[in-house]
């Protein structure tokens, strides 16, 4: 993969970062005029959209790697965007679900938060999310990745805390904790050893770390990355993420499916490939254990068991995202390009898939006021829509068909046979088990339990969402090639 070359310095790049935070200034600038907030987020998040649309264009047309020099504090550090294939997927994925996602917003918090004075807060916080996450998706160097990884858990923080009351403080407080923590004493200190041994933060093809330095240093270097970012939710630093669960359901949508836990997937994948190196890892563990595998899996295993014993729909959600995750990780760890390709198509099916579960989580609480799992009998007799579309995204969690989940386990099963790898097949059935044992039973009583009360649809800016992100997961099944083709495109 050699990306780094034909290099244009091209403001467009800075773009996409710069929309998202002037939506947040103007929000908060203009939040005595009614509607403002819902319009400007609208208007800013399909303009982002079309700006990272440009660049995907540009980028297959010209084959540019387009960059441009944000701040430069000495000729060897500075903080430098630039494009390359991943973070061009991950920019169009979040910018495209920021659209989706503002549309049912807009609809939540009319119907459950109207008349709160906070909520111009809570589009601007909203808005400097996205912004810090594409930051992180085109950022050109570990620098630039650290500043944007960082602002994030600051803008999402008053997201976790909107409500103010005792339980989301302490949530709130253990967010920031694990997340400033981890990142303050790992995170850091990792990125100056990395400076201090190869001389440069720049991230580049196959690497910048020396061939001289040792086996043990790397595997060192690479545990210390690995628990250096908190948004990953590896066990044991995975806490933060269900006590994020407090948050307003959009919230929990964003958390779950693109800003937060996608950033920390994509920030280690960008690492792993272009701070260490594939051919780096791939030697590494002829010698070595595979440690990133072995967290991964037992992080999948561990979650699903967790996610059986909750009764808060959330919850089983927050479980199942933390086991989905480490999915994706443990397909990186595999260390081959096609891996790579391979959990790139699954991170984007888990987003559209998880994201609509939380849409559909929200949509019975807006309609019904209930969350927990024993509430939800015979609600699919009430709300039929939206219980498909929850159904179809619990059989994405699954991955079975006609989900596309289900051909990102088929490829990561395919690579793991190439070599030899079988713990990661068995850990992928006994995983597909565990999903089955929770989420099929919400699926059977919403449709077959017995229910008395009556309740109308979800509204239908709700349902309009959650329906697109439901065809999404349908059309990656029907067509999965359209993510490879558009990574080779890149490429």
């Amino acid at each position: 993969m050699h990306f780094f070359k034909n290099l244009a310095s091209d403001f467009l790049i800075t773009w996409p970062v710069l929309l998202p935070y002037m939506c947040a200034v103007l929000v908060l600038l203009l939040k005595k005029f009614k509607y403002s907030q819902e319009t400007l987020s609208i208007i800013f998040s399909c303009a982002l959209f079309y700006t990272v649309f440009n660049i995907y264009t540009k980028i297959t047309a010209d084959k540019p790697v387009l960059y441009t020099v944000l701040c430069e504090f000495t000729p060897k550090i500075q903080l430098i965007l630039k494009t390359e294939p991943i973070g061009i997927i991950f920019s169009l994925l979040a910018s495209f679900l920021w659209t989706v996602t503002t549309i049912y917003t807009i609809s939540y918090m009319t119907h459950n938060d109207k008349g709160n004075k906070k909520q111009p807060i809570f589009y601007a916080c909203f808005a400097a999310s996205i912004g810090c996450t594409m930051g992180i998706a085109f950022s050109g160097n570990l620098l630039t990745l650290f500043i944007f990884y960082e602002l994030l858990t600051i803008s999402t923080y008053p997201l976790v805390t909107y409500y103010t009351n005792h339980e989301s403080q302490i949530s709130g407080r253990h967010y920031i904790g694990i997340l400033l923590g981890t990142s303050m004493l790992l995170f850091l200190p990792a990125i100056i050893i990395t400076y201090n041994v190869s001389g440069t933060l720049d991230f580049t093809n196959g690497g910048i770390l020396p061939s001289s330095i040792s086996n043990l240093f790397l595997f060192t270097l690479l545990s210390v990355f690995i628990y250096s970012i908190g948004k990953t939710a590896l066990m044991p630093i995975h806490s933060w993420l269900p006590k994020a669960m407090v948050a307003p359901t959009p919230v929990s949508a964003l958390l779950h499916a693109v800003a937060v836990v996608k950033s920390g997937i994509f920030a280690l994948i960008k690492i792993l490939l272009y701070v260490i190196g594939l051919e780096k890892l791939q030697a590494l563990f002829q010698t070595h254990h595979n440690i990133l595998m072995y967290v991964s899996e037992i992080t999948i295993i561990l979650a699903s068991f967790i996610a059986i014993k909750q009764t808060n729909l959330k919850k089983v959600l927050a479980y199942s995202t933390i086991s989905q995750l480490s999915y994706i990780i443990m397909t990186v760890s595999l260390y081959t390009e096609y891996a790579i390709d391979i959990s790139i198509f699954q991170m984007i099916s888990h987003a559209f898939a998880k994201i609509t579960l939380f849409f559909t989580a929200g949509a019975i609480y807006t309609k019904t006021g209930k969350k927990y799992l024993h509430e939800l009998q015979g609600i699919g007799k009430s709300m039929p829509i939206t219980m498909i579309t929850f159904s179809i995204g619990a059989i994405a969690m699954i991955g079975i068909p006609p989900a596309s989940t289900f051909w990102g386990k088929f490829f990561i099963i395919s690579e793991s046979f190439s070599q030899d790898i079988l713990s990661v097949v068995l850990v992928l059935v006994l995983s597909t088990i565990l999903n089955t044992i929770y989420f099929v039973p919400i699926i059977y009583n919403a449709f077959y339990a017995t229910c008395n009360a009556k309740y109308n649809e979800a509204p239908v800016p709700m349902l309009v969402a959650t329906t697109v992100t439901t065809i999404c997961t349908i059309i990656l099944f029907l067509y999965p090639d359209i993510v490879f083709n558009i990574i080779n495109h890149i490429k």
